[in-house]
């Protein structure tokens, strides 16, 4: 049996959680709006996307955390680099500050999951 990269669970779970924000933000038929622009988004599409109001990259403690994902637009996403200013505003409209500032506390935390504790989250979505 061929060994379980921690790159390759990582991606799978991405997968998976995107596309979970995307369903949890959606009409219930494959539809949701970008989250910072209000443009419609069809679930599937490449103009689809799972954005963070910490970026990933930046902050990887936030990066599966619920209450920093939501679905944008490619332009917002990556062209715009997220629209990050719209993004915090919007979510501290939707989860309240109290949240938002959980988040930013939290930025710098350090994560370290095992291959064991990322086929346990992919288990529990």
């Amino acid at each position: 049996m061929k060994k379980v990269t921690l790159s390759k669970i990582k991606k799978k779970y991405w997968e998976k959680l995107s596309r979970k924000v995307k369903e949890i933000h959606s009409n219930g038929e494959g539809n949701c709006i970008c989250f910072t622009c209000g443009s419609p988004l069809k679930i599937g599409t490449s103009n689809c996307q799972a954005g963070h109001c910490y970026p990933q990259g930046a902050y990887p403690a936030l990066r599966w955390n619920l209450d920093n994902i939501r679905p944008q637009c490619f332009n917002c996403n990556v062209i715009h680099h997220g629209r990050i200013h719209e993004f915090k505003e919007k979510l501290i409209e939707e989860i309240g500050e109290e949240r938002v500032n959980w988040l930013h506390e939290h930025r710098h935390d350090q994560l370290k999951l095992s291959v064991k504790d990322y086929e346990q989250m992919i288990a529990e979505l």
